[in-house]
């Protein structure tokens, strides 16, 4: 209520600051910061004194007095940046709001012209949700059943809304966080805990398991000769000579005797004898020959048994990768690993026509390039480098067909390994599935004018898309959706919430959780906050010193990338070199190149650079036409 005096408020004496009173409120009852917002502030007739009142007066039971009151319309907020976000603590809060609203009898409130009008408290009302229904409240508090389940010890702070635990993120709390983030195709399980692909381990899948094995093959050739020759040759030859021979042989003499004897007395005598012989003389052979023979045939069996044992020996050696370092160098002498190394340009499938994008593959060891003039992209493998590349996307000439390019520069996989394409001319962000060909048809992402480099956040699935002509980079939340911005796009200018011609975009998702954007015409790199809009201002981390060759100093700088370490290495092209900037340096130094030429040692406009699994960096020279590589020598 309004002091004695104060029915008719000077305009001078107003109040109409809610922001200023609500300060003043959340002071007087001790509450947390941003807790109270006045949402209105209005006037109305009071009285302290029970009995029949208008209806539109306040009946006070804080005073007996009566007057003009001020009517604050107060809704309270439970803070996010307090380190309790669970319900009771919520209703712990809110409830000693409203008792210290009910105990406060009297407080000052600033006027408009600065002076203080001393209010008494009148009375108090309670409306949960903004609604007078009271029921199942306690003090103007309504505890509404909470709709999601959160997960990984997540509490629930609204009714589908949770409040993680450190390490874990989503809406249910179901992604884990890894700080240093999962290298290598790892995937982040656990707080901070990496499960690795095959060929990797240690905390976030840098060390690289190398696998050699030794094969020794013992042939034993075992030949069992076992010869049995049986040849059973029976001859049974018999023979039986059966000779009967019977001689009968009759021999009849007949003999007559006729003796005449004359004397006185004669006598005639005849005798007959006859005499049969007969012989009979039979011979019997009988010859029987039995002739048996046994022979022996030798029958062969050869038996050839060949035994081979296999003996494998496994070595596994255990290579930790390099992490670079402020004292890292690389050799100043390139190796073309693809195009030509004489910087001519070709359409074939190992030639280049004016390169300028490039992503790593690394699981894989391939190498991503966008073939500007040739309208298309191209993959081959780091493996045996120089090899035939194999066309991905494209190359059906100019146009802004979805199997089509004019301009591609900007290009990423991303989680599902989907091929991500900005086209400059056809102002838009195409995506091809994985394992395109030429053959394939693209679908359209979205429209970014001018659209250049991209990055991806492996870990959201965001896609941050350079608009060279609308001066800002624009994010795709998700890798789809209509995009926001997230850098620029106040114009064309050099002020902390501008760019001018911005080329470069990448996203530190492992090391600072920053953006990071390189500010061609205003030859400077800028770095932003996660999070930014175009309200964000940026901070100027290397360059902006105005065009020219000094160690604080670009020439048109085009792409950007940042390593455990903090520090930057910059592609400057107008200078054909790669520079190094320590964190908080005023100046980088030059890493390799720094003269224009086709030599091993020089470079003509590059663009995109890289470092692949083993440090070395990789540089699309884009004026020679070729991808030079340049080997890591110090860590």
């Amino acid at each position: 209520m309004l002091p004695p005096g104060f029915v008719k408020k000077r305009a001078t004496q107003s109040v109409t600051n809610r922001q200023t009173t609500a300060s003043c409120l959340q002071q007087a009852m001790g509450a947390p910061t941003s807790s109270i917002n006045v949402a209105g502030i209005s006037s109305a007739l009071a009285t302290g004194t029970r009995g029949r009142r208008r209806r539109r007066d306040i009946q006070c039971d804080k005073t007996d007095r009566s007057g003009t009151a001020i009517v604050f319309d107060v809704a309270l907020n439970y803070p996010k940046n307090l380190s309790c976000q669970s319900i009771p603590c919520q209703i712990k809060a809110f409830i000693s709001i409203h008792e210290s609203f009910n105990a406060v009898t009297n407080i000052n409130l600033p006027a408009d012209d600065g002076t203080n009008i001393p209010i008494e408290l009148c009375h108090v009302e309670s409306y949960p949700n903004g609604n007078t229904n009271n029921d199942d409240n306690a003090n103007g508090i309504v505890v509404e059943p909470c709709t999601a389940v959160c997960q990984n010890g997540g509490q629930c702070t609204g009714s589908n809304t949770c409040t993680c635990a450190t390490g874990w993120s989503g809406d249910t709390c179901t992604l884990a966080i890894c700080t240093s983030g999962c290298q290598n195709g790892g995937t982040c399980t656990a707080p901070n805990t990496c499960t690795c692909t095959n060929g990797w381990s240690g905390d976030t899948c840098t060390t690289e398991l190398t696998t050699s094995s030794t094969t020794t093959t013992t042939t034993s050739k075992t030949t069992t000769k076992t010869t049995t020759r049986t040849t059973t040759k029976t001859t049974t030859r018999t023979t039986t000579r059966t000779t009967t021979k019977t001689t009968t042989r009759t021999t009849t003499g007949t003999t007559t005797k006729t003796t005449t004897r004359t004397t006185t007395k004669t006598a005639t005598g005849t005798t007959t004898g006859t005499t049969t012989k007969t012989t009979t003389k039979a011979t019997t052979t009988t010859t029987t020959n039995k002739l048996t023979t046994t022979i022996t045939t030798t029958t062969t069996t050869t038996t050839s048994t060949t035994t081979t044992t296999t003996t494998t020996t496994t070595t596994t050696t255990t290579t930790t990768l390099c992490t670079l370092s402020s004292q890292s160098t690389w050799s100043q002498t390139g190796t073309t690993i693809f195009g030509s190394q004489a910087g001519t340009s070709g359409s074939t499938l190992s030639l280049l026509n004016t390169p300028i994008g490039m992503y790593y593959d690394q699981p894989n060891n391939n190498l991503i390039v966008s073939d500007f003039q040739n309208h298309r992209v191209l993959q081959f493998s780091l493996i045996n480098a120089p090899s035939v590349a194999t066309v991905i996307a494209g190359s059906n000439g100019a146009g802004c067909g979805l199997n089509q390019f004019t301009t591609p520069i900007g290009v990423g996989l991303d989680s599902s390994g989907q091929l991500n394409v900005a086209d400059t001319t056809c102002n838009r962000l195409i995506r091809f599935p994985s394992n395109s060909n030429s053959t394939i048809s693209g679908t359209s992402v979205g429209s970014v004018s001018g659209a250049e480099q991209l990055s991806i956040n492996a870990l959201t699935g965001d896609i941050y898309v350079v608009s060279y002509s609308g001066n800002a980079v624009y994010k795709f939340a998700g890798g789809s959706g209509s995009p926001v911005v997230a850098a620029g796009g106040n114009g064309a200018g050099s002020g902390l919430t501008q760019l001018s011609s911005p080329n470069g975009v990448y996203y530190d998702y492992l090391y600072t959780n920053a953006l990071y954007v390189t500010d061609a015409n205003n030859n400077r790199v800028m770095k932003y906050p996660s999070g930014s809009t175009s309200a964000t201002s940026g901070t100027v981390v290397a360059g902006g010193n105005g065009s020219g060759s000094g160690a604080n100093q670009f020439n048109s700088p085009r792409t950007v990338l940042v390593v455990s370490s903090g520090a930057l290495y910059i592609s400057d092209a107008g200078n054909n070199r790669v520079t190094r900037w320590l964190p908080n340096a005023t100046g980088g130094t030059t890493v390799v190149g720094g003269t224009l030429g086709t030599a091993s040692n020089q470079l003509n406009f590059p663009e995109t650079i890289l470092f692949d699994k083993n440090g070395n960096l990789l540089v699309v020279d884009r004026g020679n036409n070729r991808i030079q590589l340049f080997n890591l020598t110090t860590c």
